[in-house]
């Protein structure tokens, strides 16, 4: 109490009152100094995350899902390199979950058998950025339980990799650009449940939803071909055209609904500055699959983005996509999302916002048809809404929060997710 009365009572409330009235003491961050690496400098850092989620995965017989505390234990390296000739951006990480069995017991098998284990390395290089044909190389590797699989909905995990390769050609003054591009991934699933459950009753167009031993079924390889035009008609305002094919090949081509596939897409539009805050991108075309004619339709995209401040920006948008889908087929994604952020304090204070609804249209040959004849096999509806603060104490030091939302219709899942985050980097 004494405390209170006296200095450290005093240097808290000025504290306080610099946060309110942006005193010299609580200018903008400066950025974290790192370790100079040559021409680049690199960026350790190490992150705690505390979550409380209430579908972490299914152990216990005949339960669809279970809720469970989770700790996030996450370390890494970010390293920048940008020279006129040459940018080399790479930031990995791997991570532990420590699945606690506080509220699931059953959870803490999922921590010591490796599958708690987590990791997002990603590698982006340019060579060659001030001549004419420049060379881009990257890579980037994903294990998450958020897999690409659409019809995996909870208590799957995968392991994603993509490999490109892009050589931009942009003569003269750059207004014009055309970028070829090859792409290859490849994406392996492991389950998160504790054996078969019993009473788990998957939707019709996820038949491996609920048995470990046919998770693995939808494994698969992805060759992806493109190409790009951007003419900048204006300083600030260009037209798009894009092209581009993905060739789907599955490890398991005898498993219901795992036929090749050929998807090509074309869309063409205008992206800019139509004023100094609103931002446009409007896009339209087709999409198609050529192997098994599941699907042929309109595709597109429109987004419009307001900048209120430098820290400060709101967007809304609407796509319409086609993609292969594993032991279904093929999948038409209708997605509409609102997203803002919100920057106080001079940038301290991060504030972000987004709230996102995907309508999926399924289409393949269910198990109980006889001629592999397309068909409409389910609908589904996502919807994600998520919230959360970041606060920078120092220009090594963070704390951030958050809640997601999450609720899917067919299968008859609302997901909370609760997230307390520090942040150490330097």
């Amino acid at each position: 109490m004494n405390w209170l009365r006296g200095t450290g009572f005093r240097a808290l409330t000025a504290l306080l009152l610099g946060v309110l009235i942006g005193t010299p003491a609580w200018a903008q961050v400066a950025k974290a100094p790192g370790f100079k690496v040559g021409e680049g400098r690199a960026h350790p850092f190490f992150e705690l995350d505390a979550r409380f989620d209430s579908l972490a995965g299914r152990f216990t017989s005949g339960a669809a899902a279970s809720p469970e505390l989770i700790f996030h234990f996450r370390g890494g390296l970010k390293f920048d390199l940008d020279t006129p000739a040459t940018f080399v951006n790479f930031n990995g990480a791997a991570e532990y979950l420590w699945f606690t069995g506080l509220i699931s017991p059953g959870s803490t098998t999922l921590s010591a058998d490796g599958r708690g284990f987590r990791a997002n390395v990603a590698l982006d290089t340019k060579f060659n950025r001030d001549g004419v044909a420049e060379v881009d190389i990257g890579d980037n590797l994903v294990r998450s339980d958020r897999t690409q699989n659409p019809a995996f909905a909870v208590g799957v995990i995968s392991l994603f990799n993509n490999l490109y390769l892009a050589v931009p050609i942009h003569p003269g003054g750059r207004a014009l650009e055309v970028t070829p591009k090859v792409a290859w991934s490849v994406e392996l699933f492991d389950s998160m449940l504790l054996g078969t459950t019993p009473g788990c009753v998957p939707p019709p167009w996820s038949p491996d939803a609920c048995n470990t031993a046919s998770v693995p079924l939808s494994n698969y390889h992805n060759l992806n071909f493109g190409l790009n035009g951007r003419w900048k008609f204006l300083p600030k305002t260009a037209l798009i055209v894009d092209v581009n094919a993905d060739y789907r090949t599955y490890m398991n081509p005898g498993a219901s609904g795992n036929g090749d596939k050929l998807l090509f897409r074309a869309q063409a539009g205008l992206a800019g500055l139509i004023s100094p805050r609103i931002a446009v991108t409007l896009l339209a075309g087709y999409g198609g699959e050529f192997l098994n004619s599941s699907i042929h339709t309109v595709i597109g995209t429109a987004e419009f983005s307001y900048t209120v401040t430098e820290q400060s920006r709101i967007a809304i948008g609407y796509s319409r996509n086609t993609m292969a889908v594993p032991r279904v087929g093929t999948a038409m994604d209708d997605r509409g999302y609102l997203r803002g952020g919100l920057g106080l304090l001079q940038g301290r204070l991060l504030l972000n916002a987004q709230f996102s609804a995907d309508y999926f249209s399924f289409l393949g040959t269910p198990t109980s048809m006889t001629a592999p004849v397309p068909a409409n096999v389910g609908n589904d509806f996502l919807l994600s809404f998520s919230v959360g603060p970041t606060f920078t104490v120092t220009s090594w030091f963070d704390v951030g929060a958050s809640y997601t939302l999450s609720y899917r219709l067919t299968v008859a899942f609302v997901r909370h997710e609760a997230m307390l985050r520090l942040g150490i980097h330097y």
